[in-house]
């Protein structure tokens, strides 16, 4: 019996091992093509690079034991962020044309050893410009509105669990955004929209996500503060006295957040921070300012 033991565990470190040289194989592939997609000067050359890339990472994907492996050798040009709980991860791009337009571009591979599950992200952006009310809407994965997303905060210990994903958007060449995006499982496919989110003090009223829009030459910062249970985020104001294009509002220096008490999330205002962010904690810092705007730059959390 401890023979046949022993060559069953020799087996399956066999077939492991080759899965994992495969992998890096193909991590080899997506890390030539994400240096296209990233930083060649020919919009055509991008595309085609990027439309090469999804089919390589969904073949790369398939392969047994795919979830547990990390594809490091991205992390220049593609966020991937599991679930602290661990039931999935979601992985998220971005390509930009000649004319500055971000295109976003992502999926959520649960954590399933029998096959892949995999839900493609299919960024909605254009024609949710049309909608009344975005912070307000539910999406599913093919109205996705599209992010890279750098943070996950699990909220699970309550009878309707959901996911917070904070994520950054480029819309223009002027303007940028952060976002706070609320993921839910409903019968075990994902849904982006939960009313959770408060964003004015003392309002009756709770929103599916929150998007702040601010000029590019800025940087906005938007963390969790673990040991407070509380998001934090810089209070963005018009840089001149008239309310003008979202392109003109920057930060103050001053905090605003969101506490956490019963399931949902509580504006706060004008919050005294103990450790004033820096640099480091800005953990997506938005795409160099230059020609083609494709090179971004990803921090870990």
């Amino acid at each position: 019996m401890k023979k046949i033991f022993s060559c069953f565990i020799i087996i399956f470190t066999f077939f492991n091992a080759l899965g994992q040289e495969k992998l890096a194989f193909y991590e080899d592939s997506l890390k030539q093509l994400g240096t296209v997609f990233t930083n060649d000067l020919i919009e055509d050359h991008r595309l085609k690079a990027n439309y090469t890339f999804i089919q390589t990472l969904v073949t790369a994907l398939k392969e047994k034991n795919s979830y547990s492996y990390p594809f490091s050798n991205l992390s220049s040009f593609v966020s991937i962020k599991k679930s602290d709980d661990n039931k999935f991860r979601i992985i998220t791009w971005f390509t930009v044309t000649d004319g500055g337009e971000c295109r976003f571009y992502g999926a959520i591979q649960m954590n399933n050893p029998q096959k892949l599950e995999l839900y493609p992200l299919v960024d909605n952006s254009q024609n949710l410009k049309l909608a009344l009310s975005l912070t307000d809407s539910t999406l599913k994965a093919n109205q996705w509105l599209g992010a890279v997303y750098y943070h996950i905060i699990p909220v699970t210990n309550i009878k309707e669990p959901y996911y917070l994903l904070f994520g950054w958007k480029g819309k223009s060449a002027e303007t940028s955004s952060k976002v706070i995006e609320t993921l839910s499982f409903v019968d075990g496919k994902p849904s982006f929209g939960k009313a959770v989110l408060q964003n004015q003090p003392k309002s009756n009223s709770f929103h599916k996500r929150i998007i702040f829009d601010y000029t590019k030459e800025a940087s906005m910062l938007l963390r969790y503060d673990k040991e407070e249970n509380m998001i934090i985020y810089d209070h963005l104001v018009p840089l001149n006295e008239a309310n003008g294009p979202l392109s003109v509002y920057a930060p103050d220096l001053s905090y605003d957040g969101l506490k956490f008490k019963s399931g949902k999330w509580y504006f706060i205002e004008n919050i005294k921070v103990k450790n004033l962010p820096n640099e480091e904690d800005d953990f997506f810092i938005d795409p160099s300012k230059d020609v083609q705007n494709t090179n971004p730059v990803i921090k870990e959390h």
